[in-house]
């Protein structure tokens, strides 16, 4: 009902500040969240290291770390891709 109410008013032109600065720091926070758990970075981060690995330039112990931490990062964002995050709450129900 919120989410209606704030398109009919924009729709109008009228607009609460209140509303507005709410709806910009969600806007605000739902891309830090896409950037931050973005999976293609991450699966770029992976192979970066397998290739590091490979080359000779990171020891194995090093390797293995990273990797694990990737992994877990990776499970983390695809987590978060499939919570449609994007979708605005009714804060004030």
């Amino acid at each position: 009902m919120f989410l209606l109410d704030d398109l009919i008013l924009r729709a109008l032109g009228i607009s609460i500040p209140g509303l507005d600065l709410i709806y910009t720091l969600e806007i605000i926070k739902n891309l830090a969240y896409k950037e931050l758990y973005n999976p293609e970075k991450v699966k770029n981060e992976i192979k970066e290291n397998q290739m590091l690995y490979e080359f000779g330039e990171v020891p194995r112990e090093e390797f293995e770390e990273t990797k694990s931490r990737l992994m877990e990062q990776l499970k983390f964002a695809e987590r978060f891709e499939e919570m449609n995050l994007s979708v605005r709450s009714d804060i004030l129900a």
